[in-house]
């Protein structure tokens, strides 16, 4: 790419008309057209300044690599990657516009301030991701110069043609009604191909064979695939050496020098191949040659019509490559090989097709008509309706606000920030009691279905704990019957996910409610924790969260670490006969060591130990001894009320008042 030297001066002087180009090097093509249309714009007459640019590598350092280098691995070793790629691109329209969206969030600052640097009179791009981000700098007022855009495929034009471009330059009049569908009506205009002014010069192919040092007799066929030299060159090349009436059979590798290297390798046995790299030759070669058979299409199709020469598509049946391949073929402007097979016949019928026009005008001729692209970009006009302040800086305005809901609802749906938060508000999950009695909390875990059956078997055997069941808000006979067997209920919220976190407030006062609790309570936390969306409402609600010193199955193995007493059980049940039997053995297992298995709430009512004598007091739980005055405020943070009887309380037993 050409870049001026010369220094701009921070203040804008008079001066001749400035046209900034932005192309990219992904493959020839944009680059080419880019280079064409600095020549015209240097020999007009209009004495305008030109600079060419990268606009890909404009963009900054992230895009270009990824866009760039991604693209050419795809092609050159799994181009079926990129027809999936493309069909997305094309057919699923989220697919696109995060596409769209991304490259203006990466590409439009560094792109808006590079155009800066130069302060143009108009901007053109050659390349569509240059294109989508340039439109949308035009239409957000970053950019207020007219901007244009050339398109030099027939077909998928997605990101081609973008409604934030003044105008848009195409070399197929079938490309212009698609354009105005998508940028608007006055959108494009037909123009003159954007190839070097040598392919248009007449010349004589045995003049071009003897300059190039090629046979003068026989056919001539050249095999290109492209600027990146892609696609099945050495299969089509082999193919030709068949073909007894071809004397010449020129490989053009482009810039691929492993490629060069391993047609040099595999033909250098045979006279007839000539390997070329990356060449400047391409007008004499294109005169010279019969058949032009090409991979990509593209600019290369363009400059082999203004030549005459007929063309064959073969090797990268891919993506656009595909797409626009079979667009011409079905306007006859070029033919479509699947196969080496077609691509013999097809080569075989451009030999007879171009005896018969022998002497006759090439086809590009006709399009001599058209207006140079040179005259529109140096006379370009905005058109472009750029979006008003006022709705630019109410979408900012959303943006943030959205920004802010979205990442504000992750704090508050996610545990991963709880334990902060719980250190702001002073929450203190319950862990254990301290008290003077050897019994362990017990809160058995289980889905409402099962609470009845789990606590008639349990009371059976003699077993009293404190249930939770999935913070269902429990009947008046569920709760009677619980009673009835030495049980409680304990509220509790169910486990975290997005937005869920909302229903806390009500789902524990329901359950309060319905349980007889006032004022602080305690409740359940999830498995997982709490969110702190859930910690935030639990504590509007006067709750407090349970935790439990341990957490386990039923069915699991016995804890290694020994409890101890005070400390708060949580087991999990599924109401099956063999969690039953586990949540008994747990029970035998605290006897084995001396200790009893109680509900949360007789934990709590029980005497409370000298924490200065034993040290034994949990570290995150609430305390549980305090004055009758501390009751009556109710506040559990300096401790639980006297422990009355359910009547005197204000508790019933199928819940703890604190």
């Amino acid at each position: 790419m050409r870049r001026s030297h010369r220094k701009r001066n921070p203040r804008r002087t008079p001066g001749p008309e400035r046209v900034l180009i932005l192309s990219a090097d992904v493959g020839e093509g944009h680059a080419a057209a880019a280079r064409a249309l600095a020549e015209q714009i240097e020999a007009s007459p209009e004495q305008a300044e030109v600079t060419v640019i990268d606009g890909l590598a404009a963009m900054g350092p992230l895009l270009r690599p990824v866009v760039e280098d991604g693209y050419r691995v795809q092609l050159r070793f799994v181009p079926w990657t990129y027809t999936i790629i493309y069909w997305l691109l094309e057919h699923v329209l989220p697919v696109r516009a995060i596409a769209r969206r991304l490259l203006r969030l990466f590409g439009s600052r560094p792109l808006a301030r590079t155009i800066a640097e130069y302060e143009p009179d108009v901007i053109v791009s050659t390349y569509p991701a240059v294109t989508v981000v340039l439109a949308s700098l035009r239409r957000r007022r970053e950019v207020n110069c007219p901007t244009i855009a050339t398109i030099t495929d027939l077909t998928g034009l997605f990101f081609w043609a973008q409604p934030g471009i003044d105008m848009h330059l195409v070399m197929y009049d079938e490309s212009m009604e698609s354009v105005e569908r998508i940028a608007g009506e006055g959108s494009v205009s037909l123009v003159r191909p954007l190839i070097s002014a040598e392919f248009l010069e007449p010349r004589h192919a045995g003049d071009s064979r003897r300059s190039l040092g090629l046979p003068e007799e026989g056919r001539m066929v050249v095999v290109s695939g492209g600027g990146w030299g892609v696609g099945d060159i050495a299969g089509a090349v082999k193919e030709f050496t068949r073909v007894p009436e071809v004397t010449s059979i020129v490989c053009l590798a482009g810039r691929n020098e492993q490629l060069e290297h391993k047609l040099r390798s595999a033909f250098e046995n045979e006279p007839r191949v000539h390997v070329y790299g990356f060449t400047d030759e391409m007008p004499a070669l294109l005169a010279a040659a019969d058949v032009l058979v090409h991979s990509t299409g593209g600019v290369t199709c363009l400059e082999a019509r203004a030549a005459g020469t007929p063309v064959v598509s073969y090797g990268l049946p891919v993506g656009h490559a595909r797409i626009n391949t079979q667009a011409m073929a079905a306007l006859d402007l070029v033919l479509l090989a699947k196969d080496t097979d077609e691509l013999r016949e097809h080569v075989q019928a451009s030999f007879s097709s171009s005896d018969e026009l022998a002497g006759e005008p090439h086809p590009g001729s006709s399009q001599s008509a058209q207006p140079a692209a040179v005259d529109l970009v140096l006379k370009a006009t905005r058109r472009v309706r750029q979006i008003p302040v006022w709705r630019l800086r109410l979408a900012a305005l959303g943006t943030w606000a959205g920004l802010l809901f979205v990442l504000g609802s992750w704090i508050l749906s996610t545990d991963e920030v709880t334990t902060v938060a719980a250190k702001v508000l002073k929450v203190h999950p319950l862990v254990r009691v301290a008290t003077s009695q050897p019994d362990v909390g017990v809160i058995v875990h289980t889905p409402a279905r099962d609470v009845a059956p789990v606590a008639s078997a349990l009371a059976a055997r003699g077993i009293h704990v404190s249930f939770a069941d999935d913070a269902h808000a429990p009947s008046d006979g569920r709760v009677d019957a619980l009673s009835a067997y030495g049980d409680e209920l304990l509220p509790e919220v169910p486990g975290s996910s997005p937005l869920r976190w909302l229903g806390t407030r009500g789902t524990l006062r329901s359950q309060a409610r319905a349980l007889g609790l006032h004022h602080h309570f305690y409740y359940l936390q999830p498995r997982g924790g709490l969110s702190v969306g859930q910690l935030v409402l639990a504590r509007t609600a006067g709750a407090i969260p349970v935790r439990g010193a341990l957490r386990i199955s039923a069915t699991a193995p016995l804890p290694q670490r020994p409890m101890r007493a005070g400390d708060v059980l949580v087991v999990e049940l599924d109401g099956s006969a063999a969690s039953v039997a586990g949540l008994e053995r747990i029970v035998a297992w605290l006897g084995s060591d001396g200790l009893g298995a109680e509900p949360l709430a007789r934990l709590i009512r029980s005497p409370a130990i000298n924490s200065s004598s034993s040290g034994d007091r949990a570290s995150s739980a609430a305390p549980v001894t305090s004055s009758a005055s501390d009751a009556t405020s109710g506040t559990p943070p300096s401790g639980v009320g006297p422990k009355l009887s359910p009547k005197s309380s204000g508790a019933s037993t199928s819940g703890t008042t604190v």
